[in-house]
């Protein structure tokens, strides 16, 4: 969720807005004669979605694909309610080795910035 304020408010309220941004994590838009001027962002909010975009530049071996992490998520949720067949519990481990893989090299890409 993000908030609109105008120039104006921003130099009346700018601490409640900083503590709101920061607190609540909301995306605040900063208008100037009822166009976009600035957006104010609590840091580590700019810093995910930084960092997120560097890192999925880095190619697909940075990332999961979308279909092994929505059978991944979908895999974990039906263990929560049910046992597993050997069938899916090998694949669940296999999906979650690769997703530590892929972890890794986030991590590991993270550190040499």
């Amino acid at each position: 969720m993000s908030m609109t304020v105008d120039v104006s408010r921003l130099r009346e309220q700018l601490s409640e807005l900083l503590d709101h941004a920061v607190q609540a994590g909301e995306v605040c838009l900063i208008e100037q004669n009822g166009k976009p001027y600035a957006v104010l962002v609590s840091a580590r909010e700019w810093r995910r979605r930084t960092v997120g975009k560097q890192l999925d530049a880095l190619g697909a071996s940075y990332r999961l694909t979308k279909e092994n992490q929505r059978r991944t998520e979908e895999l974990l949720a039906e263990s929560k309610t049910r046992s597993l067949t050997r069938a899916e519990r090998r694949e669940l481990n296999s999906l979650l080795r690769e997703s530590e893989q892929v972890m890794l090299r986030r991590a590991k890409a993270l550190g040499h910035r």
